[in-house]
């Protein structure tokens, strides 16, 4: 499987990267309000924007784009990362996320969606925090790229890489 030049096999996800970082400066992360929809316009339809709440902890689907919920068949637009929506894994993708906002640090993501009623699928992820005036982590920009890959099934089902912030 080619990854590409930052190990993406997804070349949107290697661009949507290099936004962020040039977004972001000398600071820790970009914030929302560095984002112009204009200037990504084409990636608008695999990216997810993810509310993080402090107390309790808690992730909240904000925004999703329409290729996202194509290829899953629902959209989560405001609801919450849990249970109800991700099944038996809904503790990983939360603990993923509890890492992007914890730690302050973008990551990738291979996975299957063997949790997930269209299982075919496999997902490369691209996890962003995005943080308000205080420099505390409030959302996180996820963009997503779905595929079929006949070597997933040989794989662990979930591979993280943190990114160089």
């Amino acid at each position: 499987m080619d990854m590409g030049a930052n190990g993406f096999r997804d070349p949107r996800l290697t661009w949507l990267y290099g936004y962020w970082l040039d977004k972001r400066g000398d600071r820790p992360a970009a914030s929302r309000a560095d984002l112009a929809p204009s200037e990504i316009k084409p990636f608008l339809p695999i990216l997810n924007l993810i509310d993080v709440q402090k107390e309790p902890l808690g992730f909240r689907h904000r925004l999703v784009g329409t290729e996202i919920v194509e290829r899953l068949g629902r959209d989560a637009t405001g609801r919450w990362v849990g249970a109800e929506l991700y099944g038996p894994s809904w503790e990983e993708i939360f603990n993923s996320l509890r890492c992007v906002a914890e730690e302050l640090r973008p990551y990738r993501r291979l996975a299957r969606l063997d949790w997930h009623s269209r299982s075919w699928l496999s997902v490369e992820s691209l996890e962003l925090p995005l943080i308000d005036g205080d420099g505390e982590v409030n959302m996180i920009l996820r963009a997503a790229s779905y595929f079929t890959d006949k070597e997933s099934a040989g794989r662990e089902r979930c591979l993280v890489w943190p990114l160089a912030a």
